[in-house]
């Protein structure tokens, strides 16, 4: 219920805006044709981390915004919808999420850097409190579901055993941090350094990997699906699900020489 609510409320907010051609959610099985002259296309994933609301953890909101692809105009609105929808990473001329915790913050990117506003609740205003963030080029911490330790392959079990050993590049011991509110690991990565990840096929490249990779290159880290950048990936389905790793650029880089850090067995998780 909360997560359809916050989908029409962005959605009514953008048919408002006069600005956007269509939206692409996570909760829709297809895009919104909304405006046939709205310059940009919006994906979204509308209300991250729902499973947590009951329980007062932190979620948050994701979003990507792209060009509309013009020399798609002439094709029927469904097909020019989806591939609007569906453009490389590498495309995208901003990206965000909104952190609803004990602030409220909004993290946005416009392809100059990577910055953060908080919202003061008297004015209603988001001020601008972490301008031009970097990302600690190293870090302590590392956010995944250790529980699953034993369905990981190989490369991840011994990369996970050696940085909370201290054995790693690093000589230090790393900490283990994890919300499983992806916002929420992500923000704290982006402030503090290290690793947020989850190796299987779930979380999905349209709506949240691919607007936290550009935010987290913007601010001199790295988003990867364990062997390649995600933003070099091409989308072929709206709802494609793929491994995650967002982090540090030194963490990511030493993550991947590991090389096996994908996990292919699901054993379909309740939680």
């Amino acid at each position: 219920m909360h997560i359809v609510v916050q989908n029409e409320i962005i959605l009514a907010s953008l048919q408002n805006s006069g600005k956007v051609a269509v939206m692409a959610s996570e909760e829709d099985d297809a895009p919104i044709w909304i405006d046939d002259g709205g310059p940009f296309v919006v994906v979204t994933d509308p209300l991250d981390g729902s499973r947590n609301i009951d329980a007062s953890i932190p979620t948050g909101t994701i979003f990507g915004v792209y060009k509309r692809l013009v020399e798609l105009d002439h094709l029927p609105q469904e097909e020019k919808a989806i591939l609007n929808s569906l453009q490389s990473g590498t495309r995208l001329v901003a990206s965000g999420y909104v952190l609803y915790s004990s602030a409220t913050i909004l993290c946005a990117s416009f392809g100059s850097g990577t910055h953060a506003f908080t919202l003061d609740h008297s004015t209603g205003d988001f001020i601008l409190t972490h301008p031009g963030i970097k990302i600690p080029p190293r870090g302590q911490i590392y956010s995944v579901n250790d529980a699953r330790y034993f369905d990981w392959p190989e490369g991840l079990r011994r990369y996970i055993d050696t940085v909370r050993q201290g054995k790693g590049k690093y000589p230090k011991k790393y900490s283990a941090r994890y919300i499983c509110s992806l916002v929420a690991d992500f923000h704290r990565t982006l402030m503090y350094g290290g690793v947020a990840m989850n190796p299987r096929d779930h979380l999905r490249l349209v709506y949240e990997a691919n607007p936290l990779s550009f935010l987290v290159e913007q601010a001199g880290g790295r988003g990867s699906d364990g062997k390649v950048r995600i933003l070099s990936l091409q989308p072929v389905k709206l709802h494609q699900r793929l491994p995650l790793f967002l982090g540090s650029l030194e963490d990511m880089e030493e993550l991947e020489s590991y090389g096996d850090v994908q996990q292919k067995v699901n054993p379909g998780y309740e939680v």
